[in-house]
């Protein structure tokens, strides 16, 4: 009993000192071409952009929390006609990840320093391209692109830098690696090597703001 009342006189003690933050970041991200995947291997990946928000409990010497990421992984390849117009292959336009994170910090005299791990589900907006030919000829001259939902998942490790700049308010930078898993089965799909079943890595980088409440 006088543990149960020592518990409910230190609650309002405990939620006072927790600190919160949250954060918002943009910029670039690039992958690796998807792996076992005949369709994609003379695509040439190219540069997206990545947002991301997240919000964590700050610990003494760690932080949880959540957070989601928005990119863009798009390819292309000369397909086109004489092979010098550009077909785009969207493997994600967008693609989006929930997730939960768990991170270590080291604290410095200014900020702090960190790195963790992320898992999460993965939401693909993936583009499938469908090459048109005229008057039977064995070149395409024109493409097609629909789009379907997929959900796979996300797993990762992320590594960053916090450094206050006035207030509550501080920067922030952030480099992560990530690998992904989704799958997509047209109806009456007759190849055998599964073209829209991709699994590749990849690392956006981004800087942005941490607010502390």
């Amino acid at each position: 009993m006088k543990r149960l009342l020592l518990f409910f006189c230190l609650v309002p003690f405990i939620s006072v000192a927790q600190t919160f933050e949250l954060g918002i970041a943009g910029g670039l991200n690039f992958h690796s071409r998807p792996a076992d995947n005949i369709f994609t291997t003379q695509d040439k990946p190219m540069l997206g952009y990545a947002f991301a928000a997240k919000a964590s409990l700050l610990l003494p010497q760690s932080q949880i929390g959540v957070g989601v990421e928005v990119l863009k992984i798009t390819e292309y390849n000369y397909l086109m006609p004489y092979y010098t117009v550009k077909v785009y292959n969207h493997l994600a336009n967008p693609l989006i990840t929930p997730y939960l994170f768990y991170n270590r910090r080291l604290i410095l005299s200014k900020g702090y320093f960190y790195y963790g791990l992320m898992f999460g589900p993965s939401i693909a907006n993936m583009g499938v391209n469908v090459l048109e030919y005229t008057h039977g000829g064995t070149v395409a001259t024109n493409y097609t692109t629909t789009y379907h939902s997929v959900v796979g998942y996300v797993g990762g490790i992320q590594t960053g830098l916090v450094v206050p700049i006035a207030g509550q308010l501080s920067f922030s930078a952030e480099a992560a690696m990530r690998f992904t898993d989704y799958y997509y089965r047209p109806p009456n799909n007759t190849q055998t090597d599964d073209p829209y079943h991709y699994r590749y890595f990849y690392f956006p980088i981004t800087i942005g703001i941490r607010y502390r409440i």
